[in-house]
């Protein structure tokens, strides 16, 4: 924009030196009109370059806020199914304990399947 203000101007500047003495003024204020119009609109230009600078910046803090609250969805996901599962198990301590059972010869379980792989 600075460089079709800069030739603008130079323009200005013949008709102020070269042209005075011709009945140029129409053309001198259409450039002048003209000149305006070109700075207005580079004002402008700089001021959409920020706001999209600005809402690129807020795109992208949205983006990191979303992939925030996935995350913890996921997590919360898992921790509802942790519950559910912990609800069902029953009160009662003689259940308990066989479900404990039942867990650690399935613990057993894979540590063999472990060992046979590795072997």
């Amino acid at each position: 924009m600075q460089h079709y203000v800069a030739r603008i101007q130079k323009i200005l500047y013949f008709c102020d030196k070269k042209l005075v003495t011709m009945p140029s003024m129409e053309l001198k204020d259409k450039l002048q009109s003209l000149m305006l119009k070109v700075q207005s609109l580079g004002t402008r230009y700089v001021a959409l370059q920020e706001q999209n600078k600005e809402l690129s910046r807020q795109v992208e803090r949205q983006q990191l806020e979303i992939a925030r609250m996935e995350k913890e969805l996921a997590q919360l996901r898992i921790d509802n199914e942790f519950l559910k599962v912990a609800h069902t198990v029953p009160a009662r301590p003689e259940v308990v304990a066989q479900y404990k059972k039942q867990v650690t010869k399935m613990v057993r379980d894979i540590d063999r399947c472990i060992k046979q792989l590795k072997a």
